[in-house]
């Protein structure tokens, strides 16, 4: 898996590039035991505390994430009406922000 999934998404990268040059239009996803469920259930959980902290009115950076992860958190909670979410930072060193509206 590599630390935080770089490996099986270095490995699903590649199986991508190839498979589009070959004239394919699937997407491959690449998982090891998993983990990529896994990973979504943390990343939602981080997501809710971090809504949670940003209710009561404070401004949370999250860690560094992949484009892919960041997608997760904005996607988990675009619906709720007392927060937003917002990428910042430079990749690799990018992150989610989530700040009371």
């Amino acid at each position: 898996i590599g630390k935080h999934g770089h490996t099986i998404d270095s490995l699903q990268y590649i199986a991508n590039v190839i498979t589009h040059r070959s004239g394919g239009e699937k997407r491959v996803t690449v998982d090891a035991a998993g983990y990529r469920d896994r990973r979504r259930s943390t990343l939602e959980a981080i997501a809710v505390r971090s809504a949670e902290r940003a209710a009561r009115g404070e401004r949370v950076a999250l860690d560094p994430m992949s484009a892919v992860e960041r997608k997760i958190v904005h996607l988990y909670l675009q619906e709720r009406e007392d927060v937003e979410t917002a990428s910042e930072g430079n990749e690799p060193n990018r992150f989610v922000v989530v700040s009371p509206v």
